[in-house]
């Protein structure tokens, strides 16, 4: 794969979004932005990343991305280290389980600003960044492109779960506001695109023993999926591979049962 840009992962401290960032490197980035809450976390990825490639350029930014202002600084802080950004996969976001009649409205308004405020934040940030650069030419596509986005929503943004009413319904937002701006900015240069996660083993899911055997049981694969499987698809999406893919859902759960 030839990503000449710049990739920039939000919740990159750990998880799915940890494993993306590394694999940007892996795959010849040679600027990675890493965002997150966590600086520990960010600081060690990192260090990873510097160890294993020595020539791939790698900036820290603390964000909260329920916060505008925040968003705003990250972008900033990018443009300003690395003069633009290519690849935005838009990944930080929380899980609270519970039924509506026993979800708070504490939580539901924390799951609203992380899992759909805070992609829109991310994703408005990025877009007026991108439509202000030139198009950067790949050697997988003879389509020069602005950017490309990709954000994370939720097998739960694809069916109903009768414990997770908010994270689905923001999930399913995030999927509306994917295809809505990939129709709109397609023809400015800019592919968005969303990933469907199903059962992943994340820091964020933690998962138990059981809970993890329950969910083998409904997927065609007999097991779960961890983060370096999910990272294959956001990359996938981000490179001129893909070219000819916008605004879709794509769905990386093991074959889970009726999809």
């Amino acid at each position: 794969m030839d990503f000449p840009g710049v990739a920039l992962v939000t919740g990159g401290a750990s998880g799915i979004g940890r494993a993306t960032a590394k694999l940007f490197a892996a795959r010849g980035c040679k600027k990675v932005i890493i965002s997150d809450l966590n600086l520990e976390g960010m600081e060690q990825v990192k260090s990873a990343i510097e160890q294993e490639h020595k020539d791939v350029n790698v900036l820290v930014v603390l964000t909260n991305v329920r916060d505008e202002a925040s968003v705003e600084d990250l972008i900033s802080k990018a443009i300003e280290k690395f003069g633009r950004i290519d690849y935005c996969c838009n990944v930080a976001g929380i899980t609270l389980s519970g039924s509506t009649v026993d979800t708070t409205t504490a939580d539901f308004t924390l799951q609203y600003e992380i899992l759909l405020r805070g992609v829109f934040f991310c994703e408005r940030a990025e877009l007026r960044a991108m439509l202000k650069q030139d198009r950067l030419a790949s050697n997988d596509s003879k389509f020069p492109m602005r950017g490309h986005i990709v954000n994370v929503a939720s097998l739960a943004g694809l069916k109903a779960y009768p414990d997770l009413p908010a994270y689905s319904a923001f999930k399913h937002g995030v999927i509306g506001l994917t295809k809505s701006d990939a129709m709109k900015y397609g023809t400015e240069g800019i592919r968005i695109n969303a990933v469907c996660p199903g059962a992943v083993d994340t820091p964020l899911s933690n998962l138990t023993s059981e809970a993890i055997a329950d969910l083998s049981i409904n997927t065609g694969l007999g097991r779960i999926g961890y983060p370096e499987e999910l990272a294959e698809a956001l990359i996938w999406l981000c490179s001129g591979r893909s070219s000819f893919v916008a605004g879709i859902t794509l769905s990386v759960n093991g074959g889970r049962s009726g999809w």
